[in-house]
């Protein structure tokens, strides 16, 4: 732990939403973690996104107490990156520490990350993880656009290790949906992994739910690349050469005297094809001005209504 008035060489930021009695757990471990096995100077942040659950805002208030530890309170729930964004702004130390709040990336397991300092950002893998298996598999298809679309080449995790100069690089990057890895990947491509055990979650069921899933993974496609942009504009082109060619073809055949037959149904398939290619292009081209009138209007990734404990950050 550190004295209010000096820099810790650790912050940990731990994004809360209607948590349990977890909370105090994952707190207490963390402060036996950096006590006994890293032995350096912390601060934990916990960032309230909103919880509805009077228990909750009780137990924080409670936390508030404890040395070292940062309870922020956002207006309403932003989202987990938004949090997340929220606590990095935060935080004073010279590495940043991100885990989640339900115990399902151990606290235990830090020390593997730090071991890899060298590197910009550390992240956790797991070769298998505690999820159902409909969380598994949006699991498998939001790596494999990471991949793609970010240029990752290893498997991420909430668990991750972020050097301070790539947090500056990401707080100075303005958008109101946020992504993290992308935020990231905008600011280094020095990441590295380290092997780790993913845990059952200490609240049960999930409480990030399909809606919220695809709402951050809408955030990659749309919000942070133009990926959609380049695949739509790619496939135009084929069709538009796919249809100088069909044309190229009844033009070849009037000429050399073959009959043809013009077909209602062909017609019809390649009018609704063409229709359909334009209105999804439209519709994502609509989504990425969406995002841009979001970013001129100013529109916050998170409002913070209080700060309970430890100082804030300088």
């Amino acid at each position: 732990m550190t004295a209010p008035s000096q820099k810790p060489r650790y912050s940990v930021v731990v994004p809360v939403y209607n948590t349990g009695d977890c909370l105090r757990d994952l707190v207490t471990r963390l402060q036996c973690v950096f006590a006994d096995t890293i032995k350096a100077s912390f601060e934990i942040i916990l960032v309230d996104d909103g919880s509805m659950k009077e228990s909750t805002k009780t137990l924080l208030e409670d936390l508030a107490r404890e040395d070292g530890v940062m309870v922020v309170r956002l207006t309403r729930n932003f989202g987990k990156p938004g949090a997340i964004l929220c606590g990095l702004e935060a935080s004073r130390g010279d590495w940043m520490i991100t885990i989640d709040d339900d115990l399902q990336q151990s606290p235990e397991d830090i020390p593997l990350l730090i071991a890899h300092e060298g590197h910009d950002m550390v992240t956790a893998t797991h070769a298998r993880k505690q999820h159902t298996l409909l969380q598994r598999s949006t699991s498998w298809i939001k790596a494999i656009f990471d991949r793609a679309v970010l240029g990752y080449q290893v498997k991420l995790s909430p668990l991750k290790l972020i050097r301070r100069h790539v947090v500056d690089g990401m707080l100075a990057i303005k958008t109101n949906r946020p992504f993290i890895p992308a935020l990231i990947r905008q600011v280094t491509n020095d990441v590295a992994s380290v092997p780790s055990e993913h845990c059952k979650s200490a609240q049960g069921r999930s409480r990030y739910s399909f809606k919220k899933r695809w709402g951050q993974f809408s955030d990659l496609l749309v919000g942070n690349s133009n990926f959609l942009m380049q695949v739509f504009t790619r496939l135009g082109f084929v069709v538009a050469g796919l249809s100088f060619a069909l044309a190229a073809g009844v033009i070849a055949r009037k000429l050399m005297g073959i009959p043809t037959q013009a077909g209602w149904s062909s017609l019809m398939v390649a009018i609704l094809l063409i229709g359909g290619l334009n209105l999804a292009a439209i519709g994502i081209t609509g989504q990425y001005f969406i995002r841009l009138l979001d970013i001129t209007s100013k529109k916050p990734a998170f409002v913070i209504r209080e700060r309970m404990g430890a100082p804030p950050a300088k």
